[in-house]
């Protein structure tokens, strides 16, 4: 009967062993799994609120509406000041725009990857930016500048 149980005493000690070196690989894995979730779905946000503002951007000429609209869309990500409106024609910025030219509205978005950082593994970061390019509908789009 003693036998039996320092047989078994051996194996959860084996078992505890073996977990301790698969945990800290596994957990750091997981983690980046779920941290380059988060950053994809902050990606895409900021994708959306950017291609949201050069819609609005189309039939607006309110260079501080545009920007305010696509933080808006945004959410937390970025704010107003970030946002980059520019029109141009045949591919050169323009100060102003008619029908037919094309909006961009941009945004860079810088992202730290929270849950690495926390277990030790350094301060890992990426830039995100995003861009929307629409063809102008109003007469005049003055005030916004490239």
């Amino acid at each position: 009967m003693d036998r039996i149980r320092l047989l078994w005493a051996s194996c959860r000690g084996q078992t505890l062993i073996e977990f301790a070196l698969i945990a800290p690989v596994f957990f750091i894995l997981l983690f980046g799994i779920i941290d380059f979730g988060l950053a994809l779905n902050q990606r895409i946000t900021l994708e959306h609120a950017v291609r949201e503002g050069s819609r609005y951007g189309m039939v607006t000429a309110d260079c501080a509406a545009i920007q305010q609209r696509t933080a808006e869309r945004a959410g937390e990500i970025i704010t107003a000041t970030d946002v980059t409106v520019s029109y141009s024609s045949d591919g050169s910025p323009a100060a102003s725009a008619m029908p037919g030219d094309t909006v961009k509205v941009s945004a860079p978005f810088d992202w730290q990857f929270p849950l690495m950082s926390r277990f030790g593994v350094g301060a890992i970061h990426g830039h995100v930016s995003g861009e929307g390019l629409l063809e102008l509908e109003v007469t005049d789009a003055g005030g916004c500048g490239p």
